[in-house]
């Protein structure tokens, strides 16, 4: 008997999953919809606004994300960073940060945590997370947060 023995099996095609196929959909739709927002800037805008070169917002960018202070989405090669996380100055907003680091730690990616904060919100009667925290609303939004993580 040889060592290896062939295995007679039939080819078996893969089966579309629909509701694979439908949530990948609604994933794109919302992607979609984000990138379209005019509610994300570029690593190399904030460069420009700052007066600073785009390596150093990169290297800014990629220590706040390794705290969990911020997240980043990449589209077409591109870093985006939703700016409902940043100040007047471009810097990460200190109240925005505490809630972008909960998002994180219950494992929301960038996608996920931007789609939050701009999606309309039961939590809130129907109104956006980023709209709450420009009129400074932050605690409405923290009430949302724990709600949707059933804190």
């Amino acid at each position: 008997m040889a060592a290896l023995e062939t295995i007679q099996a039939r080819v078996v095609e893969p089966v579309l999953d629909h509701a694979a196929l439908e949530n990948a959909r609604l994933v794109n739709h919302a992607r979609a919809q984000l990138l379209t927002s005019g509610t994300a800037v570029t690593v190399e805008a904030i460069a420009a606004a700052r007066g600073k070169n785009a390596d150093t917002v990169r290297r800014w960018a990629a220590r706040q994300r390794r705290l969990g202070r911020l997240v980043t989405v990449t589209h077409d090669g591109q870093a985006l960073i939703p700016s409902v996380q940043l100040d007047e100055a471009l810097d990460v907003d200190e109240a925005v940060a505490t809630l972008v680091r909960r998002c994180v730690a219950h494992g929301m990616d960038g996608w996920a945590v931007w789609h939050w904060f701009e999606a309309p919100n039961t939590w809130l009667d129907g109104d956006v997370p980023a709209r709450r925290l420009r009129a400074g609303d932050i605690d409405a939004v923290r009430h949302a947060l724990s709600g949707m993580f059933q804190e």
